[in-house]
Order: C-alpha cells, then structure tokens, then sequence
C-alpha cells in the first residue's frame, strides 16, 4: 500500500523519494533550528549580496577616481605590464598595484566593464561585513557581532565604497583582518594569528601604501603602552616568519617597478602621494581640523546616536586596563583604533569624506556594543537617544520632500523634471515618516532591538530605491552624454582623427573608447599648436571653456552635442581661425 501523508486535514498517497525529499527537508529545518548561526551567516550574506552585488553594472563609473583606476586596469591589461601603471599614456604612480591586478584579472573573468569594475569592492566589502561578525561573535557574543556587522554594511560610506572600484575598501578590509588577526593572537596566545596579521597587512599595503602599515604601528603600539604589555606580546611575536611573509608579498612590486622608472617612483608615488598629500593639500580637497567630526556622525547615523550611552561606561584609566586578562581588553582596543585613525586622518592637509573608512570597523563596533546594552538593560538615555533618531529620520523624510527646490543646474535642465517623474523623493519621504513614526514607537515600548531593525530596513529601502530609480536618471542626465561623445571617438579615432579635450577632464572617456591618450588641453594656443602639424583633430569641450579660451569655433557645427558636451572634427585648415585674437 502506497504510503500517504496528512495535509490540512486530509490524506494524499505520498510517493516514497517524495517522503523522503520531505523527511530530507524536516531534518534540515531542525538542524537550521538547533544551529541560530546558521540563519545569521546566510542572513548577511544575503544582506550583502543585496547590499553590494545587486544591479552592480545597472549604471556607467564615476568620474574620476573610479574611471581613473578602471583605466589604468584597462591599459595594464592590454599592454601586458603587470609592473608600471599608465593611464593617459602616462606612467601613473597614484596608488599601489593589487587593485589594477585584481580588475585586469574581472576584465579576462568578465569582460570590460562596470562588473569587473566594481566586483573586487563589493567582495571586499561582504568580506569585511563577514570577517567582523565572526570576529565579534568570537571574542563577545551573537547579537552584538550582529549589530557590529550590520551597522558595518548599512551607512553610506561602506555601502558607497562597496559599490565603487576603489582602493579605500579595500584597505578597510585588509587593515580590519591584520587588526582583527593581531588581537585574536593577542587574546588567545596562539601564533598562527600574528601570522595572518603580517599578510593582511602586506596586502593593505600593496592596495594602498604605506598608510596602512603606519596605522597599524600607532593602534597596536598605544594600546601596548596603555595595558602596560608590550614587551610580552613583542617577545611572542613571530617576527621572523611574519617579516619574511610580509616582505615576501609587498617588496617584489615595490622593487620591480623601482628598477623600472627609478627615482620617478619614488618621488611621485612616496612623496608626493603620500607625504605630500598628508602635509599639503592635492587636488583641491582642503578641510579644516574637524572635517570629519562633521562627516562621521552624518554617514554612521543612527548607528552613532546611542554610541555616548556606550561610553559612558568605558573606563580609559590606564591602571584598570592593567589588571584586565587580555580577551576583556576589546573595547580599549576598539576605542583606540577609531581615535588613532580620526586623529591622525584629522590631522592630514588633504581629506575627503569616505577618507575615514579605515575607522569605520571600530566605530561599528563600539555602537553595536552600546546598542547591544540597551537591547538587555534599557537605560535613560534610550528614550533620548531613539527621540534623536525618529527626529533624525523626520528631517531626513523632509530633506526628500523639498530637495527638488534645490536641483537647479543650467548644465543640466530636465535633470529636476526627470527626478520628479520618478515619484522617489516623495517615496522616500514617506519612508522616513514610517520609520520615525516605528522608532517612536520603539521608544515608547523601550525595545532598542525593534529600533534597529527598523533603522536597518530603512537604510536598505532608500539604498536600493537610489540604485533602481534615481541612478538611470542620473545616468542618462550625466554620464550618458559622456559616453554618446565615447562611442564616436572609438569609432572616429580608428580614422586617423587626433582626439583630445579642452578643459574637459573625464577618464571615462579613455575607458569607453577604448584609447590610451586623450590630451586635456588648457589654452587655445595648444590646440592650434596639434592644428599646425597637420592632423585632424576631435576636439571635446563645452560653450563655457571655449568662452574662457577665446577659442571661436563659430564657423564649425558640432558632430555631436550631449549636454554640455560638444565634439567638432578640425581640419588641419583651422589653424588659421580658431582664434578671436592673436593666440600666445
């Protein structure tokens, strides 16, 4: 008799590989039951996926940083120098290697494109969301890893850099697994961590430079002298075997490429890069001495707001430390590495925002150990600290209610129409009401955890609605008419045409196209100068530039307008009238 099974009531005859796909499945589910850490890795790597994989290619890189790099990939790929970075047919010393090999590698894995791109970041960034869970999870307990590595995926600053081909993430993740691999040893007294701590760091070092090994240096070395520990922990130390492993994985690129262009390198990457950019400011990136006291705060909220109730109960006195065992030393540790890079990053000529990601993993920490407090013992100042964020969130609701007012640019005049069409302001708007309105409710009931959960759906309802409704406004309002002007310098420049721009910097018009150099031209008298040898010349610019230039090319129509953007063929025989007045 064919064996049956019970089903709201009923009886159906069960097939035997039927009754044991289910027997299968009832097993599993019981398994998953007994096993909580099981539905928490696969719920963040799904939190992840979403987070940084999710429509990873849906629009065009950003000009510059991430096209630069793209670019630089691009031509070290083609050119099959895996040594000397180019980019505008330059040698290109701005950073170390690891990513531009890592890209070039996507461009044979996936072809050229945003994928490959962006798709070391995103890794990067899930990697670092994973490694601080474990991490956490190991040293103090579930929810708080929890916490820590949500409030890690969920701020803009990482979920940015996730989804962008940059170093910076990269150097969180590889700086976070040294620091995490450093105090795991420290705590446990087994080795093999200090080991993983030197190739972490050499990785770190390969990604970004130098900044990362003196980072390390000041973190561990003051927490060292704070616990009154050093010498013990330097005697530990495998300092053979984790120099040879970190010489062996940062010194041969450095050497390579030394022998290669000699002192240029040295000047131009550790000088100027790199000592240079911490005394003086580059590129027009100046900040004053609290620059990201301004912008920490905004990108980590509301993760931030119950961080003073967390420190509140942080004792900084150097005899408690002392005569703590080392695995009940963490928040020292943590608290130590987010000043350490806030004050040293402070403390550089040159800043920008997303700069502070190195941070980023100690800050999520020291939150989610607040946040976790108040989860167990609510205290007085959670009222507080929720009426702060349900505040937060009614003026962030209003910022995308009236934001409209203030998308005004005469470069790009549908952009406001086109956003409007789009209903996303007034969605999001409407999100952040809901969502004040649930912590409001969080804190009448006093329940930090429902807060947070709330706070994370939010972030990842606005996150996600950015990417699928307002980035393809953006992209055909900003970055489209880029790439329509790509497309033809590819296909022109195959003709013998000469490219190039005045006063127009994109890399991401070597990158569509497809060419090494496109020179950006600053004055009328270098474009006249290319006229003079007798090529054909496609030149990019916009109305504004060539009315700064006094460059007239009133006698030539544009191939193609996008935008701001005009692209005109000149014949050699505009030499002669390209000027309204005597060129010099």
């Amino acid at each position: 008799m064919m064996p049956q099974t019970h089903l709201l009531g009923c009886t159906y005859p069960l097939r035997p590989a039927l009754r044991t796909y289910l027997k299968t499945l009832s097993h599993l589910a019981a398994w998953l039951y007994e096993r909580p850490v099981i539905y928490t890795a696969t719920g963040l790597l799904l939190t992840c996926i979403t987070l940084f994989f999710w429509q990873l290619d849906a629009y065009s890189l950003f000009d510059r940083t991430e096209t630069e790099t793209a670019e630089v990939a691009r031509q070290m790929w083609e050119r099959g120098d895996l040594v000397t970075p180019f980019f505008n047919d330059v040698r290109y010393f701005d950073k170390p290697v690891l990513l531009y090999w890592l890209i070039a590698a996507g461009f044979t894995v996936f072809g050229m494109g945003e994928w490959a791109v962006r798709f070391p970041s995103a890794v990067f960034a899930t990697l670092l969301v994973i490694g601080t869970w474990l991490f956490v999870a190991r040293l103090i307990n579930q929810r708080t890893a929890l916490f820590a590595a949500t409030m890690l995926a969920a701020n803009p600053f990482v979920f940015g850099l996730g989804r962008t081909g940059v170093t910076d993430i990269g150097l969180t993740f590889f700086l976070a697994g040294a620091l995490y691999s450093w105090y795991w040893s420290y705590s446990s007294q087994k080795r093999e961590g200090y080991l993983w701590f030197f190739a972490l760091l050499a990785l770190a070092v390969s990604i970004k430079g130098p900044l990362a090994l003196v980072l390390c240096t000041l973190i561990i070395g003051i927490f060292l002298v704070w616990t009154s520990g050093w010498r013990a922990v330097l005697l530990s130390m495998p300092w053979i075997w984790g120099t040879l492993l970190f010489v062996g994985l940062t010194l041969p690129w450095y050497i390579l490429v030394t022998w290669a262009n000699g002192w240029d390198f040295i000047n131009t990457f550790f000088v100027h890069h790199n000592v240079n950019r911490f005394l003086n400011v580059i590129d027009k990136q100046p900040g004053p001495w609290y620059y990201y006291l301004l912008y920490t705060p905004g990108g980590f909220f509301p993760w931030i707001v119950l961080l003073p109730l967390g420190f509140r109960h942080l004792r900084f006195s150097s005899g408690y430390w002392q005569h703590q065992p080392a695995n009940r030393q963490l928040d020292l540790f943590m608290a130590i590495w987010f000043v350490v890079v806030l004050v040293f990053l402070s403390s550089a000529s040159t800043k920008l925002p997303h700069y502070i990601a190195p941070a980023l993993p100690a800050l999520a920490f020291l939150c989610a150990r607040a946040w976790e407090v108040q989860t167990r013992e609510p205290g007085r100042g959670l009222r507080l600290g929720l009426g702060i964020i349900s505040g937060g969130l009614v003026a962030l609701a209003a910022g995308f209610a009236f934001v409209l007012d203030f998308v005004r640019d005469p470069a790009l005049p549908e952009l406001q129409t086109s956003i409007e069409r789009t209903g996303t302001p007034w969605f999001l708007a409407a999100v952040c009401l809901a969502a004040a309105v649930g912590v409001l409710f969080s804190l009448v009931r006093r329940q930090a955890f429902w807060a947070w959960a709330i706070s994370l759906l939010t972030f990842a309802t606005i996150g996600l609605t950015a990417i699928d409704r307002l980035m393809p406004v953006l992209e055909g309002q900003i970055h489209g008419h880029l790439l329509d002007i790509a497309d033809i310098l590819r296909r022109e420049a195959d003709s013998g045409y000469y490219p190039a721009t005045l006063g127009v910097y994109a890399p991401s018009l070597n990158f569509y196209s497809g060419i090494d150099r496109i020179p950006v031209y600053e004055s009328r008298a270098q474009v006249r100068y290319r006229l003079a040898k007798n090529e054909h010349l496609l030149l990019v610019t916009t109305d504004a530039r060539l009315s700064q230039t006094g460059l007239d090319l009133t006698t030539y129509k544009p191939v193609r307008s996008a935008g701001i953007y005009k692209l005109f063929v000149l014949p050699p025989s505009a030499y002669a009238n390209v000027c309204k007045v005597p060129c010099q």
